[in-house]
């Protein structure tokens, strides 16, 4: 045989065991097909439709146009329920609502008077980019209302429209403020993910697994042994991460330690769960690297960590839902930025506790007690 038929024989029998391995070929083509996909429709860094609170103490025909003029403006979604200054804000800072405008009593007799009229506009600004293009869209917005007002009633246009921007809980836009809360979840998501993934195919490689099969231990028994090591690991990474966060970047922790340290733990025993799930569903290290790897990419695309949550389509958010790191880098910023409690931690705590259980579930069901 010639070297081009000797080089074809070995296309042809890896070949033959790539499409055999139907879970590796299979996964390789849909998750293709669905990542470019979802991610070409899912990821906007320019969001639109951002949840927005009207504060309206004028109650004027100018508050009313421009209620409808900024929900025509399609950058913000104004919530319909009438609320105080005070409500507004806690909602705001248990990120229920991303921006609050507040339209003093005076507004309108200050616009008619010629005076300075001002607005007042408090902004979630842990994302310091994503509300760029909604901020601008208030004044403007608040500036073309007030001109169509004067018009109308013949008087001066010259009045001035003074919009004041508070933004919140990062005051100067500090980027590494945004990166590093998400960045604990997406670190511990990667390293924890794929070591566990890796124990238990690894010892069906090694041929250690017979070993395993003849010991009297129960399901739970072997993941929890497998999970021990790795957690210490994980704890080590967290340490290492803050202690660079806070005396580094100079991080600050506004909200309860304790709420910190309860978010840490959860999401790193979901982590690990889903670890071990991979890790009992592989038949090979190879397939273990690779159903990590469709796992944690949605999860830092869609979760919020890079890409703003509120400029996903609908669908993609219902499947940001369903991933455990979305929560943890909500509650992670809110514990480090926005003066989170226990309490305030509990709507971000329980999704991720729910997933513990329910993926641990399915980890002991698929850990198989024979080799077949």
């Amino acid at each position: 045989m010639n070297p081009f038929h000797r080089i074809l024989a070995i296309a042809l029998k890896e070949t033959l065991h790539m499409v055999r391995d139907r879970l590796t070929f299979v996964s390789l083509l849909s998750v293709t097909i669905g990542y470019v996909i979802v991610f070409g429709y899912a990821i906007n860094p320019d969001p639109r439709h951002i949840d927005t609170i009207v504060v309206d103490h004028d109650k004027s025909e100018f508050s009313r146009l421009y209620r409808a003029a900024l929900q025509e403006s399609q950058y913000l979604n104004i919530d319909p329920r009438e609320m105080s200054a005070d409500q507004a804000s806690d909602l705001l800072r248990r990120a229920q609502t991303s921006v609050v405008i507040e339209i003093p009593p005076d507004f309108t007799r200050n616009l008619m008077a010629g005076k300075p009229a001002q607005i007042l506009v408090e902004a979630d600004a842990t994302d310091p980019v994503s509300l760029n293009g909604a901020m601008s869209s208030t004044g403007e917005v608040a500036r073309q209302t007030a001109a169509h007002v004067l018009r109308r009633d013949g008087l001066d246009e010259a009045s001035q429209i003074d919009v004041r921007v508070q933004r919140r809980f990062n005051p100067k836009a500090e980027q590494t403020f945004f990166i590093i809360p998400g960045l604990i979840g997406m670190i511990l998501n990667v390293s924890l993910l794929v070591m566990t993934a890796m124990s238990i195919t690894k010892e069906k490689e090694r041929g250690s697994m017979e070993f395993l099969l003849v010991t009297p231990t129960e399901p739970w028994e072997m993941i929890i042994g497998k999970i021990i090591p790795n957690f210490f690991v994980g704890v080590i990474q967290v340490l290492i991460i803050l202690a660079i966060a806070f005396f580094l970047f100079r991080m600050p922790l506004t909200g309860s330690p304790w709420a910190l340290v309860t978010l840490l733990l959860l999401y790193g025993l979901v982590t690990l769960a889903v670890g071990i799930l991979i890790s009992t569903a592989a038949g090979s290290q190879m397939q273990a690297m690779q159903l990590s790897f469709f796992y944690f990419l949605p999860s830092i695309l869609l979760s919020g960590f890079m890409f703003p949550y509120s400029g996903m389509p609908k669908w993609a958010q219902f499947i940001a839902s369903g991933l455990p790191l979305t929560y943890f880098v909500r509650g992670s910023r809110g514990v480090f930025l926005k003066d989170f409690s226990l309490a305030d931690m509990w709507p971000h705590l329980w999704p991720i506790a729910l997933a513990l259980v329910v993926i641990t579930a399915l980890a002991i069901k698929s850990y198989k007690r024979t080799l077949n």
